[in-house]
């Protein structure tokens, strides 16, 4: 039952609106994971600040313990709070203060009071900060407000329950990124805590915006979406075009009748040089489709693990990799001779390949009037590779001597060993060819051929298939007139 071409355009469409959705979801899945390697990454910063606040605050107390121990405030202590002084038992200590005042209890029932601003607490921190991008904001025990390393305050009652907690980071919206002073955009900080231990327990965070991280999300989901569009075009135009060509071939099909045994030969020669020079074409196709398609197996092999306990997911996704597999399969097939690749490797005997591509242009050489001739030895020891590959060399190079030979003209087929490798020559006595002619023989698309006449890959094909069994295939002149092709491979 064949499926009609608005019924198989439809299946593709919904097939690439599935990969295209799933491959949105895994792509906010990676920048949810990047915005929480950014959060882990302020909360470094956020540990190394509250590493020097606490350091600060050690400080403090070994001050205290100092005037305590002496009960004198020494000049050198003194001269690095706002307030440093000893209290007697039921003095009180000084009510106003805009830094941070810290009481430590003294023997004789005395106590030190110790005074310090903002500034001088937080001091060297502001080396941390980023102007318009990374700020530090800090909670102090018993305060209702946030502290900047500038002594200002601010009211965030979120970032603040969360500094009480034990987060480690927290996405803020854009209001609250304002409020600290970043762009209004996405911010991510970075929390950390300190235990000071009398001077109780105290939070750092570090707030920084997320606006290049949204920004480069917002580039990666517009290639996303090119790259979807631009292969579902592909896979529509080619599809459709596939389809109106069976329909087409189905439909010729059933109005032919059986054809002459010449006939039945040309249109296998006719269709091995059609699929050769599709894949040629569709190389240069593949290693376009090679690109998205190892994107979506590799997006499909990062979400296997994450849906693992979501049976409908797990299999939806395995699906996804089956056929990529599947088209890979296929790309490689179409490209194993443009890439060099190694053929089906077996014993096969120089006169088969010789005999199978005599018998598939006889007719041709017949029609054209030109003489074919054989000299091939019986006992040629056998070479390793493809038949069908070999056998379609050799007939290239036959059907370019049969039309470069005039009619009563003449083309011969030899086969010898020279040390480890086989020789088949093709010499013909046509109108031979030049030394830049015969340099180029090769090249895809250059033909010597009168235009509508030749497609100028015939000898091309022949050279991959030569070069992906180990072997050369040269053109040169075979003296006076005519052209010698000298096709070499090594015996198994």
């Amino acid at each position: 039952m064949r499926l009609s071409l608005t019924a198989l355009v439809a299946a593709m469409i919904l097939a690439m609106v599935a990969v295209g959705g799933l491959a949105f979801w895994d792509a906010s899945r990676e920048a949810d994971s990047a915005l929480e390697d950014f959060g882990d990454a302020q909360a470094v910063v956020a540990l190394s600040a509250a590493s020097g606040l606490n350091g600060r605050l050690a400080a403090v107390r070994r001050d205290a313990q100092l005037i305590a121990e002496t009960g004198a405030v020494p000049a050198s202590v003194a001269q690095r709070y706002t307030l440093a002084r000893l209290l007697e038992p039921g003095e009180a200590p000084d009510a106003a203060t805009d830094g941070f005042r810290f009481l430590f209890p003294a023997p004789g029932g005395r106590s030190v009071e110790l005074t310090l601003s903002a500034a001088e607490l937080f001091q060297g921190l502001e080396r941390v900060e980023h102007p318009g991008s990374l700020m530090l904001v800090i909670a102090a025990p018993g305060e209702a407000r946030l502290r900047t390393t500038d002594g200002r305050t601010l009211d965030d009652p979120q970032l603040l329950e969360a500094l009480r907690g034990n987060q480690t980071s927290l996405r803020l919206p854009r209001p609250h990124a304002a409020l600290l002073g970043l762009p209004e955009r996405m911010a991510v900080a970075g929390l950390a805590r300190v235990d000071a231990g009398p001077l109780g327990r105290w939070g750092v965070a570090a707030a920084a915006t997320a606006l290049r991280e949204r920004d480069r999300e917002r580039r990666d989901r517009w290639r996303l979406v090119l790259s979807v569009l631009l292969a579902g075009g592909l896979v529509l135009a080619f599809g459709g075009v596939a389809l109106r060509h069976q329909r087409k071939e189905l439909e010729l099909a059933r109005n032919l009748e059986v054809a002459e045994l010449s006939r039945e030969r040309d249109e296998r020669l006719e269709r091995l040089g059609k699929m050769a020079t599709l894949v040629t074409l569709a190389s240069g196709v593949a290693h376009e489709v090679s690109t998205p398609l190892g994107v979506i197996v590799g997006r499909a092999e990062q979400v296997l693990p994450r849906v693992k306990d979501d049976e409908r997911a797990t299999k939806a996704v395995q699906v996804i990799l089956e056929q990529s597999e599947r088209i890979s399969q296929v790309v490689r097939g179409f490209l194993t001779l443009a890439r060099d690749g190694s053929p089906t490797l077996g014993r096969v005997s120089p006169v088969s390949i010789v005999q199978g591509a005599l018998a598939l242009v006889q007719h041709r050489f017949e029609k054209a009037g030109v003489h074919l001739h054989s000299g091939v030895p019986q006992d040629l020891p056998a070479v390793g590779g493809d038949a069908r590959l070999l056998e379609h060399a050799l007939v290239n190079l036959l059907l370019n001597a049969c039309d470069a030979t005039p009619r009563e003209g003449n083309v011969e087929v030899s086969a010898k060993t020279d040390g480890g490798t086989l020789a088949i020559d093709v010499t013909d006595d046509g109108v031979g060819i030049t030394e830049a002619d015969a340099a180029r023989a090769t090249e895809p698309f250059f033909t010597t051929k009168p235009v509508g006449q030749g497609t100028g890959l015939g000898l091309a094909i022949a050279n991959e298939i030569v070069k992906s069994h180990r072997g050369s295939l040269t053109i040169a002149s075979a003296g006076v007139k005519g052209t010698r092709a000298s096709l070499r491979i090594p015996l198994a």
